[in-house]
């Protein structure tokens, strides 16, 4: 039996459901003689596995030169015998990419300097950054590919124990997109040769020039003459997709890249699980393709700060962090991960704004309560940087938990009571959330922003962003939880379906809500009804099976939009007027100051399907009533209710009775709230008044009544 291993629902460790519970624990600056004492630091602190990177800058100071325990700060060997007498699983990070706020994000400086055509390029052919590379440049994957080897030959002797997964290169894409541009090397992306990436992207794509030509606007005879647009005019369909086909061939080159890496690692012995981190919620979903080529055995992350210098939104989680921490969840979930937090913040490299322990444990609480099922703290504990190889700081010490000096930060105590918590749940890893309502999107229009087609009424970027600052953040305030529901999926017609619908749906996707409907499914659909397909053409067959309702611009920039039984609500931003609706259809909203028709309400099939041609940021409590009331029409059930709606709340379940109820005060100041807990037959089965102190987060358990 495997010590280490997942799969969708959660982890097991050691053959036990468990928690996987990491902290970032870097050889190369914590002193060798103080490892040990820091190792049972973290195991008393109920963690079961640290994880390090390997920087190719410190093991290759000069080309050919690969050392390996000359020195204590390069000593990996007594390093992973130390985590090993400790009883400690270790999670390697081999790069080539480390970031880890080291000089060139952990690559040799000879590299760079040594052969300059390796970096990656901008649309107009110039390099953009002296330490970000072209992924799949091949002199970069040989000199890549000799580190990888001898890294392999230090570690093979610990496969299994305790080195149990490997991470391949770290944040990918970060390089590139935080620093300007995509990649557009023309060697590695293969602009106007044969056998190319990006001519034999597109001949799959669109399988004759013919079809390009026409989606393109363009006269070529060939793909190989196709090069990525110069032009950033949105207003044109045809440059929106070819920006398009170029964002999703480099992806594809992230994923051709990662499964790279890993047939490496393959090679030299390793038959381990691989890891990834995505660095932030909002990339997620550059990952879909890379999930899909790594297959079974591939672990995606998401990193989760919250704050780490002065330009973050935020100084401690917030309403808004929830949210992301949800979505970041869902679509982990749906890319059939255990939802883990693969950089979780332990501190962080600026002194200010502070890193307190009540904000960690919020943070940590949080990510728990919306799904959350592995976890690894960057970082645990931290100290002097290799020489010559810090980029910020000479003494890395991240105001970690274990600082670096050695000493015993507060912010322990909230690492120690977080993890114990885990560990007396760990039923938590074969636990579900309960969810009133789905939330339908596809990959492809969440990632749409740098080039969706700015002419059209209601956008792909838009409508994510409404059903963020909308839908998401609307229902935390209402007693119907959500969840994600990816278009291309089978659709459980027995859960009423939310659609935050653009003007573009692909034509799988409309097909598949319409069947949903005609199966006995309950829609809500919100904002535009899709007029073009995932390509621009004309499509609109879920409009028609919605009677093709008259659509016009509407006559203000606000509505106040009245429905009987939810009264007037204010905040909502019509996308369209409705002069007339189909036949069969009854008016459900009305703009009580233009006496405009905002939706209405219509059977198809064995379905129903409510429309409102309206979007909104959360603002008022009734727009939390009106969703309410529109769930309750649509069968939908609730799962939490609380009497402040500013305290969010989330309900974990498994099935044998056990239940956890997270109640979050993420407010500077105490707040209270009644909390009802409702069975599956919507009856309460649990009320309590509960006193929540500023920044706190507490869950209302089966076997308890508190965290």
């Amino acid at each position: 039996m495997s010590v280490f291993s997942f799969d969708h629902t959660g982890f097991r460790i050691d053959g036990k459901d468990s928690f996987m519970i990491s902290g970032e624990f870097h050889y190369f600056r914590v002193p060798a003689d103080d490892w040990k004492r820091r190792m049972e630091l973290f195991r008393e602190g109920g963690g079961n596995t640290i994880a390090t990177y390997v920087p190719w800058l410190i093991h290759e100071p000069e080309e050919g030169n690969i050392v390996f325990g000359d020195r204590e700060n390069r000593d990996l060997v007594r390093f992973l015998k130390t985590a090993k007498e400790t009883g400690l699983k270790v999670i390697l990070r081999p790069g080539p990419y480390q970031y880890s706020e080291l000089f060139n994000g952990g690559l040799p400086e000879w590299l760079l300097s040594s052969y300059p055509e390796i970096l990656a390029r901008d649309i107009g052919g110039n390099p953009f950054r002296h330490s970000s590379v072209s992924y799949l440049h091949p002199v970069f994957l040989e000199k890549a590919r000799k580190y990888y080897k001898a890294f392999a030959d230090v570690v093979r002797p610990f496969i299994g124990d305790p080195v149990v997964m490997l991470q391949t290169d770290n944040e990918l894409s970060g390089i590139h997109i935080w620093f300007g541009s995509l990649d557009y090397h023309p060697k590695t992306m293969g602009f106007g040769q044969e056998n190319g990436r990006f001519p034999k992207f597109l001949q799959k794509k669109y399988e004759s020039v013919e079809r390009l030509n026409s989606a393109w606007n363009t006269e070529y005879t060939s793909f190989t003459q196709a090069v990525p647009a110069p032009s950033d005019d949105r207003r044109e369909k045809s440059v929106c997709i070819q920006k398009q086909d170029y964002f999703d061939f480099y992806l594809s080159t992230l994923a051709e890249y990662t499964s790279l890496l890993a047939s490496w690692l393959r090679e030299d012995g390793f038959n381990l699980p691989i890891c990834h981190n995505s660095a932030n919620p909002g990339m997620n979903s550059l990952f879909v393709e890379t999930v899909e080529k790594m297959g079974s055995g591939f672990l995606l992350g998401s990193d989760h700060y919250y704050t780490l210098n002065q330009t973050w939104p935020q100084n401690n989680p917030t309403p808004q962090y929830a949210v992301r921490a949800l979505y970041s969840m869902e679509t982990m979930r749906l890319l059939n991960m255990p939802p883990s937090v693969l950089e979780m913040p332990g501190g962080s490299p600026s002194d200010t704004p502070p890193i307190l322990k009540e904000d960690l444990l919020a943070c940590y609480m949080t990510n728990l309560a919306m799904g959350m099922k592995g976890v690894n703290y960057y970082i645990f504990t931290g100290g002097p940087n290799f020489p010559g190889t810090g980029s910020t700081c000479e003494i890395y010490d991240y105001n970690a938990f274990i600082r670096a000096d050695g000493s015993v930060n507060p912010t322990y105590e909230s690492f120690k009571t977080f993890n114990a918590f885990m560990n007396r749940h760990s039923w938590m890893q074969r636990g579900k959330r309960r969810t009133s309502a789905n939330i339908a999107f596809e990959w492809s229009s969440i990632r749409t922003e740098d080039f969706d087609c700015i002419s059209l009424p209601f956008s792909r970027s838009a409508a994510w962003d409404f059903a963020k600052k909308g839908v998401i953040y609307t229902m935390l305030c209402s007693s119907f939880a959500p969840s994600l529901a990816d278009l291309s999926r089978p659709l459980d017609p027995s859960v009423p379906l939310i659609v935050p619908s653009s003007s573009v749906m692909s034509e799988n996707a409309q097909t598949a809500l319409v069947r949903f409907l005609e199966n006995g499914g309950q829609a809500l659909i919100l904002g535009a009804l899709p007029e073009y397909d995932e390509n621009l053409n004309p499509c609109t067959y879920l409009m028609e099976h919605l009677g093709s309702p008259a659509l016009e611009k509407p006559l203000r920039t606000a509505a106040v939009i009245h429905m009987d039984g939810a009264g007037d609500i204010y905040g909502l931003q019509p996308v369209f007027r409705i002069p007339r609706i189909p036949e069969g259809a009854s008016v459900l909203f009305t703009d009580i100051r233009t006496d405009s028709i905002m939706g209405y309400e219509m059977s198809i099939g064995r379905g129903r399907a409510i429309y409102l041609s309206c979007r909104w940021q959360m603002t008022t409590f009734d727009q939390a009533r009106l969703m309410e009331e529109l769930l309750t029409r649509l069968g939908g059930k609730p799962a939490l209710s609380s009497s402040n709606r500013n305290i969010f709340t989330s309900l974990i379940e498994d099935e044998n009775g056990h239940y956890a109820a997270f109640i979050m005060n993420l407010y500077s100041a105490p707040q209270s709230s009644v909390i009802r807990i409702y069975n599956k037959d919507d009856c309460i089965m649990r009320e309590e008044t509960v006193f929540l102190t500023a920044m706190e987060v507490r869950a209302l358990t089966d076997d308890s009544s508190g965290n």
